[in-house]
C-alpha cells in the first residue's frame, strides 16, 4: 500500500477488511469504475472484476490463469451480456515502438519501475528461481529481476 501511494495512488482497497467489489461500490456510490486490471488472483477474479465495473467499462487481464478449466462471468453483474463490458488479455505486448517508449519514459524519470522490483538475481543461472516466484507469487512479491 505504502508503494501504491509512492506511485500515486488516493484511495487503498484491502481485501482483508471485505469484499473488493462491494467495497469500489461503495467508494463510487454504486456506478462502479471505468477500468479494472486484474494482475493477481484467480479465475475467480473476474466475478469482482465484473461487478465493479461500470455499463461501458473495461477488463485488462494481465494475470496467468494457470489451471482451472473457466473462468467465471457472473450473468446479472455482466448486464446479461448487453452491459457493453469488454474483456481484454493478454501479456505485456512486445515490440520495438512499445520499448522504445518504455525505455524513453523510464530515461526522462516519468516512470521508476525499480520501486515494484522485490527480488534481485544475478546471473542466467537463477532464471528458473525467477520463474518459479512469479509462478508461486508469494506475499512479498512484486516483480523479480534477474541480471544476465
Amino acid at each position: 500500500m505504502a508503494l501504491a501511494k509512492e506511485y500515486g495512488a488516493t484511495d487503498i482497497i484491502n481485501y482483508r477488511e471485505g469484499n473488493i467489489a462491494q467495497q469500489i461500490l461503495e467508494k463510487t456510490h454504486g456506478k462502479g469504475v471505468d477500468r479494472v486490471i486484474i494482475a493477481g488472483g484467480d479465475n475467480d477474479t473476474f466475478i469482482d472484476a465484473v461487478t465493479m465495473l461500470r455499463p461501458g467499462g473495461r477488463i485488462g487481464n494481465v494475470n496467468y490463469l494457470g489451471s482451472g478449466d473457466f473462468v467465471r462471468i457472473p450473468r446479472v453483474e455482466w448486464g446479461c451480456g448487453m452491459g457493453h463490458k469488454t474483456i481484454a488479455g493478454g501479456l505485456m505486448p512486445g515490440g520495438r515502438l512499445r520499448m522504445e517508449k518504455l525505455a524513453a519514459l523510464m530515461e526522462t524519470g516519468r516512470v521508476d519501475p525499480g520501486k515494484m522490483l522485490t527480488h534481485k538475481f544475478n546471473g542466467f543461472e537463477h532464471m528458473e528461481e525467477a520463474l518459479q516466484l512469479m509462478k508461486d507469487k508469494p506475499k512479498d512479491l512484486i516483480k523479480p529481476v534477474v541480471i544476465i
